[in-house]
């Protein structure tokens, strides 16, 4: 447990939901009967323990998943559990529960 690493976490998800919604368009490929077809969809980027181990280079993932879960515990964040086919597991953060100032009281 890393009160320094919890602290950078939970800054970093705040600077995200800082900047507001932000969409990526798509292309997806429908398959059809006679022909194939294209579309363009929007899809939310989700901010995620990769993206704070992008910030945090001096952090494994393990710790910063780690790290993220005892803040998830303590009701500081939402995430989600993410296992990808190369069994790499993340976290998305998907909304902090609290501000900077209730975080830093309760920490």
């Amino acid at each position: 447990m890393n009160k320094d690493l919890q602290l950078e976490i939970f800054k970093a998800l705040l600077d995200y939901e800082a900047l507001g919604d932000i969409y990526e368009e798509k292309e997806i490929v429908i398959l059809g009967c006679a022909a194939n077809g294209k579309e363009l969809k929007n899809e939310k980027i989700v901010f995620t323990t990769k993206d704070v181990q992008e910030k945090l280079k001096d952090f494994s993932l393990s710790e910063i998943n780690e790290n993220t879960q005892i803040l998830a515990d303590k009701d500081f964040i939402k995430i989600n559990r993410v296992t990808t086919t190369a069994n790499e597991t993340h976290l998305e953060l998907l909304k902090s529960l609290c501000d900077l100032e209730e975080f830093l009281e309760d920490m």
